[in-house]
């Protein structure tokens, strides 16, 4: 049987998301179609970045989306990208454009903030929900929960302002692909907190941070044997 379990799946396509980047599902072939688990990212006349672990990123123009896990850019690809090396297709311009890092865990025990620069975000895999009810003697519906937060150090009277404008973005970024990126069949927002009670666990320890936090669930349908 394979491997059942996909918080990681998730929470990397998650984090991919969150800098306006979806995964490669298959390597590049020199010719001007890239394939994905979900193109909704996409728009016609996007400027994309293409870039994996060690190959020289290449720009180039979203010019169709073929069905759901399809784009056709503007040129032949040149250089050879593959999901063996974290091939990555990126907005050239970022939703989040002031986004300094993304990370995975759980936000309390991050390194102190002063060794990081803001904004960031933590995605936190949370509960895994197996309903017997929605389920076959083939299949069981999966529903993943993640916090996602959004980190930003305050800036004077503007930072609730600011926070609030950020955490939209965040929040529309998310919902633009409920494929995350093919990880899933269905995903959504189900709640946002613009006061976390994690920023006031921050203020305890004497850090100075807002923090909105959301709570997203994915969801998949996984056979069995």
């Amino acid at each position: 049987m394979d491997n059942m379990l996909h918080y990681n799946e998730i929470a990397r396509a998650l984090r991919l998301l969150c800098q306006s980047a979806v995964a490669l599902a298959e390597d590049t072939d020199g010719t001007d179609q890239i394939s994905v688990g979900s193109n909704k990212l996409f728009s016609l006349g996007d400027q994309i970045r293409l870039a994996d672990d060690d190959t020289p990123a290449e720009q180039y123009e979203v010019v169709s989306l073929v069905g759901l896990t399809g784009v056709q850019l503007d040129a032949q690809v040149a250089g050879q990208f593959t999901v063996a090396k974290n091939a990555v297709i990126r907005l050239a311009q970022p939703l989040l454009p002031d986004l300094k890092w993304v990370g995975q865990g759980r936000p309390l025990v991050m390194p102190q903030p002063p060794d990081l620069q803001f904004p960031g975000i933590v995605v936190e895999p949370a509960v895994l929900d197996q309903p017997m009810s929605e389920g076959t003697n083939r299949s069981v519906r999966q529903d993943y929960h993640y916090r996602i937060y959004y980190l930003l150090r305050p800036a004077g009277a503007v930072a609730s302002e600011v926070l609030l404008e950020d955490a939209g973005k965040l929040f529309d970024l998310l919902m633009r692909d409920i494929y995350l990126g093919g990880s899933c069949w269905y995903s959504q927002v189900v709640r946002v907190d613009p006061a976390s009670p994690t920023q006031r666990h921050f203020a305890d320890r004497g850090i100075e941070l807002s923090v909105v936090e959301m709570e997203l669930v994915a969801r998949r349908l996984e056979p069995i044997a």
